[in-house]
């Protein structure tokens, strides 16, 4: 008997410690603070010319619609059959609205006949934004990375991200760096969205002393490989 109640009080401990990372690991979507919406789009190589004009017209459409700040396609550079549509919105009322429009539904039904799988949007909140560098230019890199930890992890990552997003933000040739947090839920899953103003730029960021400290720690914390991609802009 006494065996089976320290089971039962070691499987409610257990059952508390769950709630607690998954608590941890939350992260909500304030209905006024700006949504970052990341959604990826692969088709077969054979469409890609095709997606491509897809993905424009969808593009053109979003940024007249209401409380759109930017929208924007990138081009995967390794892959050009996968794409990114990397959209800010003022509100969540604004994406919810996006959402549901004739843009994004018209595109998720012509590219059922091309695509390898779902579009998979992606909706965040900042977690760091830097102030702009400048507008990108013809030689600008474009880097679009995914990182996520474990939730007893998040505290760690936190105190990592401060020297590196202070420092990245003071780096020569940034434009834009933005650390962001997928939300709602998935809490311990961030994006890294980059510009910098050439190749020089981004390789001695790469190199520089916050970077290098920052993927050094990381290593041992993360749930999934560190998955940096470099995209062009589409225009």
């Amino acid at each position: 008997m006494k065996s089976f109640f320290t089971a039962l009080i070691g499987a409610f401990l257990l059952l508390c410690g769950a709630n607690e990372l998954a608590k941890a690991a939350a992260a909500d979507i304030s209905a006024e603070g700006q949504i970052y919406a990341t959604t990826f789009v692969e088709v077969t190589p054979g469409a890609t010319a095709q997606a491509l004009a897809m993905l424009k017209e969808y593009r053109d459409a979003t940024r007249r619609e209401p409380g759109v700040m930017t929208a924007d396609v990138y081009q995967e550079m390794t892959t050009p059959s996968r794409f990114v549509a990397n959209e800010v919105w003022r509100d969540l009322a604004a994406y919810e609205a996006h959402a549901k429009a004739a843009a994004r539904t018209q595109l998720f039904q012509k590219l059922l006949p091309i695509q390898y799988g779902p579009p998979d949007p992606r909706t965040h909140i900042g977690y760091f934004v830097a102030p702009s560098g400048g507008a990108p230019s013809a030689n600008s890199v474009f880097v679009l990375s995914h990182l996520d930890v474990t939730p007893p992890a998040l505290p760690k990552l936190f105190e990592l991200m401060k020297p590196l997003s202070e420092g990245s933000a003071k780096d020569p040739g940034m434009l834009t760096y933005d650390i962001l947090r997928q939300a709602p839920g998935t809490g311990n899953h961030f994006r890294l969205f980059e510009i910098w103003a050439n190749e020089r730029a981004f390789d001695a960021h790469n190199l520089a002393g916050h970077t290098q400290a920052f993927r050094k720690e990381l290593a041992q914390y993360l749930g999934t490989p560190y998955d940096q991609r470099r995209y062009s802009v589409v225009n």
